[in-house]
C-alpha cells in the first residue's frame, strides 16, 4: 500500500497492434515509457533488476509480472505486503 497519493495527467493512445507484436509487447507483459528528443519510447521490460521503486504500485512495470519468491532481489520488497525479504 502506498503511503502518499500520486496523481498522474493521463492520455489514452491508440497503438496498432501489429506494433506491439513487433516488439514483442503483449497483454500483461510489463513495459516502461520515456520521451527523448521529440519521441515517446514504449518498450518491454525484460529485466526489472533495473527497476527503481517510487512507491507508485499502480504505474509499476513489475506488478504486472507474476511474482517469483526471490523478494532479495526484488525493487518492491519494502513495499510489497507479501514480501520475505529484510526491510531495509
Amino acid at each position: 500500500m502506498q503511503d502518499k497519493e500520486m496523481s498522474m495527467d493521463i492520455v489514452m493512445l491508440a497503438v496498432p497492434v501489429d506494433l506491439l507484436e513487433e516488439a514483442g509487447i503483449t497483454d500483461g507483459c510489463p513495459m516502461q515509457m520515456f520521451a527523448e528528443k521529440g519521441k515517446l519510447v514504449i518498450e518491454k521490460v525484460d529485466d526489472i533488476s533495473d527497476v527503481v521503486c517510487n512507491g507508485d504500485c499502480e504505474c509499476c512495470p513489475v506488478s504486472t509480472t507474476d511474482c517469483d519468491c526471490d523478494c532479495d532481489n526484488c525493487p518492491c520488497r519494502n513495499k510489497c505486503e507479501e514480501s520475505e525479504a529484510e526491510q531495509i
